[in-house]
């Protein structure tokens, strides 16, 4: 009793700032330090996932993600199986986000993510998404400053203008017009489990 006790105190803080969320950005906002501090879990895990495929990696991921008030399933669907459906449960704002997962093996797939988040999964509706790269190999530093420079020259899945910073290290963030002429906006988090 008093550990669950213990439990629900802790949630207090995260629970109070889903709750209070009325608008999209105060969600994207608390969802982003959400994914924030999962992720640095995950890394601190890595020695126990660094060998692990993607389904069980976004699996760790949508468990530590999930709490009271935010639904998080794997493989829902939305035009195909996405990796991750993350769905605010709350009253004052029924929030809906798709996130596409890749072990990193290079560019072309990162784009692949990309393409497939924007171009498949969504339908336009929600204003952003995320693409999860899970980097199993040395020097994650020097991959996203690569991945960032290679979109800035390329400019994939109809990007328009740079990319930007992220306040969550390893990320950023980039832009893509939608077929329905939305512009969806796309945080790319890069997730080190080399150990």
């Amino acid at each position: 009793m008093a550990d669950s006790l213990k439990t629900l105190f802790n949630w207090f803080p995260v629970l109070r700032t889903l709750f209070q969320a009325k608008t999209e950005h105060e969600f994207d906002d608390f969802l982003d330090r959400h994914f924030e501090e999962c992720i640095q879990r995950m890394e601190a895990e890595a020695h126990h996932l660094t060998a692990d495929k993607e389904e069980k990696l976004s699996a760790f991921l949508a468990a530590a993600l999930s709490m009271p008030g935010l639904s998080v399933v794997r493989e829902g669907y939305s035009n195909g199986r996405v990796d991750l459906t993350i769905k605010s449960e709350s009253i004052q704002s029924s929030e809906r986000r798709l996130a596409e997962a890749k072990i990193y093996a290079g560019s072309a797939k990162h784009v692949q993510a990309i393409q497939q988040l924007v171009s498949r999964y969504s339908t336009g509706r929600q204003s952003r998404g995320y693409v999860v790269e899970y980097i199993q190999k040395p020097g994650i530093s020097d991959i996203v400053v690569k991945l960032r420079a290679k979109a800035d020259i390329d400019f994939p899945v109809n990007q328009e203008g740079m990319t930007c910073d992220h306040r969550m290290k390893w990320a950023y963030i980039s832009d893509h017009r939608h077929t329905s002429q939305e512009l969806i906006r796309v945080v790319h988090i890069n997730v080190n489990l080399h150990r």
